[in-house]
C-alpha cells in the first residue's frame, strides 16, 4: 500500500534519502509505533550482509557511520517554527516506544539510534536541550551528539551540512538557496508533479513554503516569464513601478519631477539615463 504524506517537505525529504543512502539502509516512511496513529518520521534500518557505508552515501555523508542497527529519525522543515518545545523530548519518547515494541529483535538499548534533522538550532531546541539537562557535542561538518539521552542520539544541522558537503539537494531542506538546475529539477517534481503521479501536494502542509524555495532558486526572468505587465508590477509601490518603462521613456522625465520621486527611485533612473 502506498505511504499517504502530510507535509511535503516529509515527502520530499524521505524520497531524497530513499534515493541517495548507502545500499545497506532501508527507509521506511511514517512508521508506525503504537497502536494510536502516533508515527516516527522514518526508521532506517540496517540491511544484514549488505555491504556499504558512508563513504557510498550521496546525502547526510557524515551520519551513516554513526547509526545503529535501528534508527528512529525525527525531520523539522526549515519552515519557521517548524521546531516546537518538546518535539526532542517527544522523539526521545518514540524511541522508547520503538524499543518496547522491538525488544526481543533488538540486541540491546546501544542498537538503537535516534537522530534530530533540523535546518538551524534555535534558543527552544537549546532550552529543550537545558531542560532535559542533555548536552550537545558539536561534531563538525554541522553534525551533534546529544549526550544524556541514553540511546545514541545525533543532531543534523541541515544549513551546515549541506555548506560541509556541498550538497545541493540538501540545501532545498535548509535555509540555503539552491543553486544547481539539477537539485531545481528534482524539487520542481515535488511541487509541479506530472498530473496523477501521486497525491495532490497542493494539499499537503509545506506546499507554498516549498513552492516559495522553487521559485527564489529560479532566475528573475524565469520567476516572471509568462506573466502579464500588470501581473509583474503587483504589489509595488507607483513610484517603483516607473522603473519598469523603458529609457527612452524615462528621459523625458523632467528633472523637477525626478526630484519627487523617492531617493531610491529618483537615485536608479538618473543612472539608467546618465543624468546626474
Amino acid at each position: 500500500m502506498a505511504t499517504t504524506f502530510r507535509n511535503l517537505w516529509h515527502l520530499g525529504f524521505v524520497n531524497l534519502v530513499r534515493a541517495r543512502a548507502p545500499a545497506n539502509i532501508s527507509v521506511h516512511p511514517e512508521a508506525p509505533l503504537a497502536v494510536e496513529p502516533q508515527r516516527a518520521d522514518m526508521v532506517l534500518l540496517r540491511k544484514e550482509g549488505v555491504p556499504g557505508e558512508g563513504g557510498e552515501a550521496r546525502v547526510l555523508r557524515g551520519l551513516w557511520p554513526l547509526l545503529g542497527t535501528d534508527t528512529v529519525l525525527e525531520f523539522k522543515s526549515p519552515a519557521q517554527s517548524a521546531f516546537r518545545r518538546g518535539d526532542l523530548l517527544r522523539l526521545w519518547g518514540y524511541g522508547v516506544q520503538y524499543h518496547v515494541a522491538q525488544i526481543e529483535r533488538l540486541s540491546g538499548y546501544r542498537a538503537l539510534t535516534l537522530v534530530l534533522v533540523v535546518a538551524s538550532v534555535t534558543r527552544t531546541l537549546l532550552r529543550e536541550l537545558a531542560e532535559m539537562d542533555w548536552t550537545l557535542v558539536r561534531l563538525g561538518g554541522g553534525y551533534g551528539r546529544i549526550d544524556g539521552a541514553v540511546y545514541a542520539t545525533y543532531l543534523v544541522v541541515t544549513d551546515e551540512v549541506a555548506e560541509a558537503e556541498q550538497d545541493d539537494f540538501l540545501r532545498i531542506f535548509s535555509h540555503r538557496p539552491v543553486l544547481s538546475a539539477e537539485a531545481r529539477r528534482w524539487l520542481q517534481q515535488w511541487v509541479r508533479p506530472e498530473e496523477g503521479a501521486m497525491q495532490d501536494v497542493k494539499e499537503l502542509e509545506g506546499y507554498d513554503e516549498m513552492l516559495q524555495k522553487l521559485l527564489d532558486s529560479l532566475p528573475a526572468e524565469r520567476r516572471l516569464a509568462g506573466l502579464a505587465p500588470e501581473e509583474r508590477l503587483a504589489g509595488l509601490a507607483p513610484a517603483h513601478q516607473l522603473l519598469a518603462l523603458s529609457d527612452v521613456v524615462l528621459r523625458g522625465f523632467a528633472d523637477e519631477y525626478l526630484r519627487s520621486l523617492p531617493a531610491e527611485v529618483q537615485d536608479a533612473i538618473r543612472r539608467r539615463i546618465g543624468r546626474p
